[in-house]
């Protein structure tokens, strides 16, 4: 059974939407067999295709992980804002 998920997210600007998507690219590269993720921006809105023909275990441990890290760098992002305020 093929698995997929789309999960988009808005952000303020282009040049946010790039830097979520540039510090969760090199997680992406250790995707499980038979596992694809597609990440793209367009605006300030990115764009996260995942889909799967592994089990459904390993399927929701990726999609997990990859909102794990997409939550940790807009936390970082917001973090760096309030620093420069």
């Amino acid at each position: 059974m093929r698995s997929e998920i789309l999960i988009e997210r808005v952000y303020g600007s282009h040049e946010a939407a790039e830097t979520v998507m540039r510090a969760v690219s090199p997680d992406n590269k250790g995707a499980p067999a038979g596992t694809e993720i597609e990440i793209s921006t367009s605006g300030g809105k990115l764009t996260v295709r995942i889909s799967s023909s592994s089990d459904l275990q390993s399927f929701l441990r990726t999609v997990d992980d990859l909102l794990f890290c997409i939550q940790t760098a807009e936390r970082a992002i917001a973090s760096l804002g309030k620093k420069s305020a």
